[in-house]
């Protein structure tokens, strides 16, 4: 979570409690931040995070690339998106469809930009992913808040997690196909739990599947 303040990241500890532990894993920065947004680009299956500062006065603002290394993240944040930045949205999307989430910016600094990021993973490593679309009976993008699960093959073993999300992002809007990266190369089940709303159903169309 982020704001006109400090950032926090709350745990889930069970029975409806949570515990900030951003300072914690190491992702306290980011001052007045503002546009955030989780993405797994590596496909190790851990979802990363990028936090970008809000422009408090031209241009003063220092935006954050954190890998999720398991328990701990840690900024890597390339020289280029340095130079730009994101003040007003971020949104993590596999424009190019090669199974690696390339990274979309919107800047609002006076000499600002709306840049796209490739993300150069290697083919081998970018196919290591699966993409997930929830759809209604008709064929409708309707299924915002389904969250969708992904298992190892033949097992009950979850691999990922993750929400359908129409609009995390500080002034922008999330692609709806769900990412997951696979921390390995060994198959999944084709079909994992989609939880939603009743008389509905999940169709993982569009890129559903493991390579």
């Amino acid at each position: 979570m982020a704001g006109y303040g400090r950032n926090f990241l709350y745990r889930n500890d069970g029975g409806g409690k949570f515990t900030d532990v951003a300072a914690e894993v190491g992702v306290a920065g980011g001052d007045k931040a503002t546009p955030s947004s989780l993405g797994d680009y590596d496909n190790d299956g851990r979802p990363d995070l990028y936090v970008s500062s809000y422009v408090d006065r031209p241009v003063n603002e220092r935006d954050y690339l954190y890998h999720n290394d398991g328990s701990h993240f840690r900024d890597v944040l390339p020289t280029a998106f340095a130079k730009r930045g994101a003040t007003h949205g971020i949104q993590w999307v596999d424009f190019d469809g090669d199974g690696a989430l390339d990274l979309i910016m919107a800047n609002n600094n006076p000499e600002g930009h709306l840049s796209l990021y490739r993300n150069l993973l290697p083919p081998e490593r970018a196919r290591r992913s699966l993409q997930v679309l929830v759809l209604d009976d008709k064929g409708h993008y309707t299924r915002a808040g389904s969250e969708v699960r992904v298992y190892a093959a033949g097992t009950r073993k979850v691999l990922g997690s993750r929400i359908v999300d129409t609009g995390s992002g500080y002034r922008s809007q999330n692609a709806m196909p769900v990412h997951f990266g696979l921390p390995t190369e060994s198959r999944v089940r084709r079909r994992g739990d989609v939880a939603h709303q009743s008389g509905a159903k999940g169709d993982e169309s569009g890129k559903g599947r493991s390579r």
